[in-house]
């Protein structure tokens, strides 16, 4: 944890920073923990309403019901608790007054980090712009372009812009994203996030299969038609003829 220390004027841009990346630690560590006591509070409160099922209330004890329902609600609460930590990790980059920062975050439709992907400056017309080199989203799913007032005014202050996202699955601009445009000296936002057939398609997200699609098989097909093994049927045959013999001798 970054220590905090009072020098006066000289080191006052200094000492705020610091006090800055104390506080957003904290904040993070304290996240942290109250996600890790509301899954445990969950687990508790789900155990709970299993002993009253299976005890003299059964299924039908109104108690049971409400702790599973404050159990799903601690559920959403945790996930929602997942996006702030990994806001929490976010530490913009510094710019000057002249400098222009373009920033945001990579997502899923929950808001959580989509993964690592390399987000590229193009135009309207999908070619990458000249000068702006790729950037590439951290583990939060933050990334941030800063630009010098040159770059800016070689772009164009009506050019409108877009980012293409890039992973080892291929590249492809979100069907959500909203083309902006760029000014000198100034900071802006552009959130992206993809749909979950664009996470497929980038690799990002596994596809789930169904229970009923694996059972649908040929191969689970060819099982299920097996015959069960002889070994039964072949001893009482054999037992069969043996009483057979008897009868005639």
């Amino acid at each position: 944890m970054p220590l905090i220390i009072n020098r006066g004027n000289a080191s006052f841009k200094g000492d705020v920073e610091n006090l800055f990346e104390t506080l957003q630690q904290q904040r993070a560590d304290w996240l942290v923990l109250t996600r890790e006591t509301m899954l445990a509070a969950r687990l508790l409160a789900l155990a709970e309403a299993h002993r009253l099922e299976t005890g003299e209330g059964g299924k039908d004890d109104p108690r049971a019901s409400r702790l599973r329902a404050a159990g799903d609600a601690m559920a959403r609460r945790s996930a929602a608790l997942v996006v702030e930590q990994q806001i929490a990790t976010i530490r913009t980059p510094p710019v000057t007054k002249t400098e222009t920062l373009l920033q945001g975050r990579v997502t899923d439709e929950s808001a959580k980090a989509a993964g690592r992907v390399t987000l590229t400056l193009i135009d309207e017309k999908g070619t990458p712009v000249a000068g702006v080199a790729p950037v590439e989203a951290d583990d939060a799913g933050y990334y941030a372009f800063v630009l010098q007032p040159q770059q800016v005014e070689a772009i164009g202050a009506t050019r409108q812009l877009t980012l293409l996202v890039g992973s080892t699955g291929g590249q492809l601009v979100p069907a959500a994203a909203k083309p902006f445009t760029l000014a000198s000296g100034k900071v802006s936002v552009a959130e992206t996030r993809l749909q979950a057939a664009e996470l497929e398609k980038l690799q990002l997200r596994l596809r789930t299969v169904a229970r009923t699609t694996v059972a649908a098989t040929p191969v689970a097909k060819a099982a299920a038609k097996r015959p069960a093994p002889a070994t039964k049927p072949a001893k009482k045959k054999a037992a069969r003829k043996v009483e057979k013999k008897g009868s005639e001798q």
